[in-house]
């Protein structure tokens, strides 16, 4: 079946743009390009407007290229998935997605990686000014709040690598880790889509058809031709 697809808008903030493209006969695609989560402007708010007011049948999708940002930017995203397009959300790793891009990753009923993206994932960083009492109070409320936003990530660690975490390690994945510990559900290689688990097959063979000389050994295969 053909569709045709025709741009009804474009929305751009500082770090984010939002595509809209009106499928006939299925359904309405929204694709969002999500760079820093550091975007409070009322281009952004214009951007989340036009996806709440949606039809409940639209679909959106993630193109995520992050180095992370603020919590409650992070948090505004994904109650917009949670809330509207729960069972139609896609996310997609262009690149890199890291701390708050890693933790709305994750919130995507669909996620696709390419064999060059990664993750990482980290506690969240801050600071405080005012009186002692005051800083002490908002820093024991924040860290019950943020961290149980942050926990719904603890399902694709081990306990320890869990407190490893929240005592400050980061831990970065690649594609290859992400498919195992369930951090992605498809890969694309090639210009196919795989799930998670046959992507896993394709993806070792790919790396081993298509492994990467390190300079150490790009440098000893010189000195061996030279004598």
């Amino acid at each position: 079946m053909k569709v045709n697809n025709e741009q009804k808008s474009n929305i751009k903030a500082d770090n984010h743009s939002l595509f809209r493209n009106e499928e006939k006969i299925i359904k309405n695609k929204y694709r969002f390009f999500i760079g820093m989560f550091d975007n409070q402007t009322p281009d952004f708010h214009n951007i989340l407007n036009e996806l709440y007011n949606a039809d409940d049948k639209s679909i959106l999708e993630l193109r995520i290229m992050s180095p992370g940002g603020l919590v409650v930017e992070c948090q505004q995203i994904v109650n917009l998935l949670e809330n509207k397009f729960k069972e139609n959300s896609v996310a997609y790793i262009e690149s890199h997605a890291s701390s708050a891009g890693a933790f709305t990753f994750i919130r995507a009923n669909k996620r696709v990686i390419y064999w060059n993206s990664r993750i990482m994932f980290h506690n969240y960083s801050g600071g405080y000014v005012g009186k002692y009492k005051d800083m002490k109070d908002r820093f024991e409320f924040d860290e019950k709040h943020i961290l149980n936003f942050l926990g719904y990530a603890k399902r694709f660690f081990t306990k320890k690598e869990w407190n490893e975490l929240i005592n400050g390690k980061d831990f970065w994945f690649d594609a290859k880790e992400m498919l195992k510990r369930g951090i992605a559900t498809h890969i694309i290689l090639n210009g196919k889509e795989y799930d998670r688990k046959k992507g896993l097959k394709k993806l070792k063979k790919f790396l081993k058809k298509n492994k990467e000389i390190s300079l150490d050994d790009y440098l000893k295969s010189i000195e061996e031709k030279e004598n």
